[in-house]
């Protein structure tokens, strides 16, 4: 199964768009704002998942549409 997810930060409200075939409640995220932000502000974090699937054309799809509607390239 891979997942799409969002982790909002609850102290800030940072957002962290990510994929993952971990558990994603359990898995922290990767990306290198996203750890610096955790090791700063501590995991205080809320995870939604957007999408399981176990089709990664299906989850590219949804993926770009997610991050189109929501200018995740553009956003801080």
């Amino acid at each position: 199964m891979i997942y799409l997810y969002v982790k909002t930060h609850n102290v800030t409200g940072l957002k962290y768009l990510g994929k993952t075939v971990k558990n994603p409640y359990t898995y922290k995220g990767s990306g290198k704002y996203w750890k610096r932000h955790i090791e700063k502000h501590g995991y205080d974090v809320t995870t939604q998942i957007l999408l399981e699937t176990d089709d990664p054309l299906e989850l590219s799809n949804y993926a770009k549409i997610y991050s189109t509607e929501n200018d995740v390239v553009g956003s801080k």
